[in-house]
């Protein structure tokens, strides 16, 4: 595990000093695809972790997908203005309207299409939706963040290139990662046992799921998932191992190793 997430370190130098940093997160939303809403979607499960640490105060999500969307197919600046938009919720087991008077968002999760950074036809498109979001969620005050995603299942190569798009368009945009992607590769490589996938070998199943929320967790709070209960009904031992490599994957990324 040392030896691979060194190699990853090796090529983030440069990149961590420009990120903003803000670990006391209130409200956040998530900007993506089905890689994000499988699995009754991760924004649920990320509401779930950080519930069960007593020690941290669950924030608000938001989750707009659009099932195989690149980030050219979200219009960012109607989901900030829409004053409708997460402004009440209906109980759905008393059909009792609440309204919300904080809409505020902290921060805001985005991820392209999982080929989108590395398609020579699109990723000229990536890098510029990417800036143009950024750009529309920071004069709001809202601090951008990128959802590195991760290689096929049956295309482990595709790690490399893609490492490589998300770390150039995020130290040009001085914006934090969050390193699924080489999250999913250690975890291929080293237990197989643990299926990330769907039968396409790209969705993810629930333990990849499980593993994306895991570091979405450990960026957005800078803390160890390990022990916590909150498991997503999978396999003990399986859910562990997700927690290890997942804050180990962090703490390399952040190089404090």
């Amino acid at each position: 595990m040392h030896k691979f997430l060194a190699v990853f370190i090796s090529l983030t130098l440069g990149f961590s000093a420009y990120a903003e940093k803000e670990n006391d997160v209130s409200s956040i939303m998530l900007i993506g695809n089905s890689f994000f809403y499988y699995n009754n979607s991760l924004h649920n499960h990320l509401g779930d972790l950080y519930d069960a640490d007593p020690e941290l105060d669950t924030p608000k999500r938001r989750s707009i997908t659009i099932n195989g969307s690149a980030l050219s197919w979200h219009d960012v600046e109607s989901y900030i203005s829409n004053t409708e938009i997460g402004s009440f919720k209906i109980d759905s087991s008393t059909n009792t309207y609440q309204p919300y008077t904080d809409r505020n968002i902290d921060v805001a999760i985005m991820m392209d299409c999982s080929l989108c950074p590395i398609n020579e036809q699109r990723k000229p498109s990536f890098e510029k939706y990417v800036k143009q979001h950024s750009d529309t969620l920071r004069a709001k005050d809202i601090e951008p963040i990128l959802f590195m995603s991760w290689p096929y299942k049956n295309t482990p190569k595709m790690q490399v290139a893609l490492e490589k798009a998300f770390i150039d368009v995020a130290t040009s945009n001085r914006i934090r990662l969050i390193p699924a992607g080489p999250a999913f590769f250690y975890v291929n490589q080293n237990f197989p046992e643990i299926n990330l996938y769907t039968n396409d070998n790209r969705h993810p199943s629930p333990a990849g799921t499980y593993l994306a929320t895991l570091m979405v967790f450990t960026t957005l709070t800078d803390k160890s998932p390990i022990g916590n209960s909150y498991t997503m009904g999978l396999d003990k031992d399986a859910a562990k191992t997700l927690q290890e490599v997942a804050w180990l994957t962090h703490q390399n990324f952040q190089q404090k190793n």
